[in-house]
């Protein structure tokens, strides 16, 4: 009896912290997020800056970087489904070549982790950031 107790506990838990992650709105991702991106072969970590917010009742914004290749680029393609928050932006390569930065984001409170791809220059990479308070 003691341990159909325990599961059942563990198994309310699990399907609790489980509703949290999928019960993530938009509004919750309004704000600021910032942090580092690595991509396989280059050897300095470029610092994104995400600005979202609502517009029209979905979420918009622009991405940017301290090098200026990304610089307060709209984004699009914006969906955020059972906790993944995926978009693209454009970037500007050296010698003014232009691709699109592939983001696929898993969200957890103010924090936010996952792969980047550009698929053009057939490059990809990480991104981590926190919403900044």
């Amino acid at each position: 009896m003691k341990l159909a107790k325990k599961n059942f506990r563990l198994g309310a838990v699990i399907v609790l912290a489980g509703l949290a992650l999928y019960a993530q709105k938009p509004a919750d991702l309004v704000g600021t997020w910032s942090g580092a991106a690595t991509l396989v072969g280059v050897d300095a970590p470029n610092e994104l800056t995400l600005v979202l917010e609502m517009k029209e009742g979905k979420l918009a914004g622009t991405m940017s970087d301290q090098y200026g290749t990304i610089n307060q680029f709209p984004i699009s393609d914006v969906t955020l489904e059972k906790g993944v928050l995926s978009f693209s932006s454009p970037v500007v390569g050296r010698g003014g070549q232009q691709a699109t930065i592939k983001y696929k984001m898993t969200l957890a409170g103010d924090t936010m982790k996952g792969a980047i791809e550009i698929p053009e220059m057939g490059m990809t990479g990480a991104w981590e950031a926190a919403k900044k308070k």
